[in-house]
Formats: C-alpha cells, sequence, structure tokens
C-alpha cells in the first residue's frame, strides 16, 4: 500500500454537534460598553510620520513639514527651499501645503476652467495666500505612491480570536501586523491574541470576564482609529457553524453563527462602535458561506455588530496561510495608504493571484442598513473558467487533463477528448460580473461578482 504520514491538520473544517450558548445580556451588543469614553479623541487626522515623497521618517528633529489641508507630510530632504527663507516658512502665520494637494487642487481648478492653465507649486504660505518663497520649490524626487495615497501612522489594533487547540498552520495576520510596525516609531499600533473556548455559560462568562479587563487598558491607552479582528476558528461540514469550543466530554461543538459572534465580540464591540474603521477576517473553512443559512445568519450579524467590512472565504479546507499576500496589501494599501476597501480590493486581489487557485472571496461592506456583497473569483481559460472548477478527471470516462476547448463570446465549451465518451460542461460569464485587471493575454484574471441569495 501507499505510504502513509501523519501531519498535524491545516485546513479549518470539520463537524461538531450544534449547541446555544446562553450569557447574561448576549443579545445586547454593546450598548453598555458604547457609554464608555475613551481618554483621547482622535479624528483621524493625526499627521503621518513618514515623508509623503521619499517614504523616509524624520532624519533630524523638525525635518518634517505637515500639509495644512491633509495628513500627510514631506521631510526637508525633499525640497529645495532656498536659504534665505529658512527661518521664514518656519513663522507661525505660515501654512504648507503639500505636493498632493497641490496637484489635485490644479486638476481639479484645471477641470472647472475648462483650460490649461496651472500656478506653479510654492508650498508655503502666508494666512492671507501669499506665497513666502520668490520662486516655485522644487521637489527633489518623483512621488512612489499615488497622489491620494498617505503614510498613516492613526493608531490600529489587530485582535487575533483563535479557538483552543486550534492546529492550522500559517501567520498570515500576525504577518501583516509585523509588515506594519516599522511605521509605528511613536507607537499606535498594538496586538491582542486571545484563544478562546465559549461553549458552555461558564466558559462564556469567564471569555468576557478575562477579556473584560485587556478591554479597559487598550481604551486607557486611547482611541484606536482602526480595529482589525481576525478569528482562527473550525466550521462544521454540514449547517456552517463556527465552533465554539469543547463540551463536558472532550469534544468540540458549535453554536450558529450569530450566537457565536454575539459572544464572541460582545467585549470589543466598544473599541469597535469607536473605531473610524472596523474589519472583520474568518479564518475558517468555506462552509460558514457555502451554506446559505449561515451566510444569510452572518451577514445579519455583521450589521448587527457595525463592522466596516467583514471578509471570508469558500474554500472547503481552507489553509489560512495561503492568505499571506492579501493580508499584506491589506495592511498597505487599507490600513498605511488609507485606501476604502471595497475600492481597493481589486487591487489587493492582484497581488495574491495564486490564492485564487485555492479560494474565492466574499467582502461584505455596509451600506446604510444593508450589507453589499461581492464575490471574487479567480478565473483561468483553461483550468477555471468563469471561476468554477473544471473536473480534473472526466466523471464519465476517467481519463485525466482529456479537456478540448472552444470559447465563444465569452461563453467556454470543454469536451473530453476520448473517444467516443464526449462528455462536455459549458460555462458562461456569471450575470453582472466584472473582469479586474486582466493578463496580457487574457487567459486569467480576478472577476468580481455581485452577490444576491
Amino acid at each position: 500500500m501507499p505510504s502513509k504520514k501523519m501531519t498535524a491538520k491545516k485546513s479549518t473544517g470539520g463537524s461538531a454537534p450544534r449547541v446555544v450558548i446562553t450569557l447574561e445580556a448576549a443579545d445586547d451588543v454593546s450598548d453598555a460598553s458604547q457609554s464608555d469614553e475613551m481618554d483621547v479623541a482622535s479624528d483621524g487626522s493625526h499627521h503621518n510620520d513618514f515623508c509623503i515623497v521619499c517614504r523616509d521618517g524624520a532624519v533630524e528633529p523638525n525635518s518634517l513639514v505637515c500639509c495644512s489641508e491633509c495628513p500627510r507630510v514631506v521631510c526637508v530632504n525633499c525640497m529645495d527651499i532656498p536659504a534665505a527663507f529658512q527661518h521664514a516658512v518656519l513663522a507661525d502665520d505660515v501654512l504648507f501645503q503639500c505636493i498632493c494637494c497641490y496637484i489635485s487642487q490644479q486638476e481639479s481648478r484645471r477641470r472647472q476652467e475648462n483650460g490649461p492653465s496651472r500656478l506653479p507649486y510654492f508650498g508655503f504660505h502666508y494666512s492671507d495666500g501669499r506665497p513666502v518663497l520668490d520662486r516655485f520649490l522644487n521637489i527633489r524626487a518623483t512621488l512612489e505612491l499615488s497622489l491620494r495615497a498617505q503614510i498613516s501612522s492613526a493608531p490600529v489594533l489587530f485582535v487575533h480570536l483563535k479557538i483552543v487547540d486550534y492546529d492550522a498552520t500559517g501567520g498570515s495576520f500576525d504577518l501583516a501586523y509585523d509588515f506594519l510596525k516599522p511605521y509605528f516609531p511613536c507607537g499606535g499600533l498594538e496586538r491582542r491574541e486571545v484563544t478562546f473556548d465559549i461553549a458552555t455559560t461558564a466558559k462564556a462568562a469567564n471569555y468576557q470576564r478575562s477579556v473584560d479587563s485587556m478591554v479597559r487598558a487598550l481604551k486607557e491607552q486611547g482611541k484606536w482609529d482602526r480595529v482589525v479582528i481576525g478569528i482562527s476558528d473550525h466550521t462544521d461540514n454540514d449547517n456552517g457553524d463556527p465552533f465554539a469550543g469543547y463540551d463536558g466530554k472532550k469534544r468540540f461543538i458549535a453554536a450558529r453563527v450569530d450566537n457565536f459572534l454575539d459572544i464572541i465580540l460582545k467585549p470589543w464591540q466598544g473599541l469597535v462602535d469607536h473605531a473610524s474603521e472596523s474589519y472583520l477576517w474568518f479564518f475558517c473553512c468555506g462552509a460558514l458561506v457555502n451554506n446559505i443559512e449561515s451566510f444569510k445568519t452572518l451577514q445579519t450579524s455583521i450589521l448587527r455588530h457595525r463592522m466596516s467590512a467583514a471578509v471570508a472565504f469558500t474554500a472547503p479546507r481552507f489553509q489560512p496561510s495561503f492568505t499571506s499576500h492579501l493580508l499584506l496589501a491589506f495592511a498597505e494599501i487599507v490600513l498605511l495608504e488609507r485606501f476604502a476597501i471595497h475600492n481597493s480590493f481589486p487591487h489587493m486581489l492582484g497581488q495574491s493571484f495564486k490564492l485564487g487557485r485555492h479560494t474565492d472571496i466574499f467582502l461584505m461592506t455596509p451600506d446604510k442598513d444593508q450589507l453589499t456583497v461581492t464575490k471574487y473569483c479567480w478565473t483561468h481559460i483553461d483550468h477555471r473558467p468563469w471561476g468554477h472548477y473544471l473536473p480534473l478527471l472526466c466523471p464519465s470516462c476517467g481519463v485525466g487533463n482529456a479537456w478540448r476547448s472552444a470559447s465563444k463570446s465569452r461563453v467556454y465549451t470543454f469536451e473530453c477528448t476520448n473517444h467516443p465518451c464526449r462528455t462536455s460542461y459549458t460555462f458562461k460569464q456569471p450575470e453582472g460580473s466584472r473582469m479586474l485587471h486582466p493578463g496580457k493575454t487574457g487567459s486569467s484574471c480576478w472577476i468580481s461578482i455581485p452577490w444576491k441569495y
């Protein structure tokens, strides 16, 4: 017989009986925590700690100049400030406009005036609008980031919630946190990891007590502008229920997704409600979203807990470590550069195309009192036509890799070449789908599909 090897399980699926977990006031998501006051108020306008041009920090004291119109800063090494004006630009009545705001303003002015007229960039102006310098201010380098990007150091809190005895390998969530560390030299970046077992009323109460003290300490540090919560868990293969922990017989048991989230998120809700952005990542197997009822309940819960966005994966045997590139792109584009996740998600996927071979992805973002759900699929003309899985073996004759393909008006047809089998499949472009950054040959790309049951 073939040799076998015992290794730790990496995927996040399984089977577990469903229970209902009770906890006093568990249905009250956050009324008490919402009334808590933060010690330090923040509107997200804290100035960056790194130059928007060279992306470096202050090489000497007072070498970063803050824009008066946005949170960006520019270092003096990237600007040719004439020696005669070195002290004049530091006067109290002088305002600074960064190069990004200047270019955006000029583009807006050109569109409004319907002409090519532009004004030179002086950078420093008195409060009455007069330029400080006697000639334009030269920038020594080119922008490495988008004009709309920042290098934000507004506080970010990472919270990693892991089911007890979680054996799946990989640290994508932690990797994103480590990537951001160098951009917070003055603090404002924290990570908390909590192992949970909330399978009984007593365990759920103990979890809440232990986390409450942690949350109080975090509140004393000030307001967390962004809160990112990752849940690493298993899911029941049949019902899509998240695992809650062990029962008295050391068996994993599961709970309905709304029951589970009400308890697991309750201590953190105050931080979520006070944050300007909050993100929920489900590092769980695809039964959570592949099961219609659990997915509907999940969407209702995301709205209930007032998350800015949530991300879930469809792979039946999901491997969390495969999301590393996606999480790094999220950290850079959304958290650091401050782009909205619903706009930047296609760009995030452009850095993680291999993930599409493993799983489709759901992005859920609130729109008033409704949830906008988009499914992202990787498609390849020969292997994943319009995001569908083409069988590796012909199900009729068992021959492998024997498909002959033809396409017409974005309709792909595959026929088994094993005579006289002729089993065939036809795949059409999903209704409402849109192709995202296709390759040069057009053979592979991501597609987005508006999702409704």
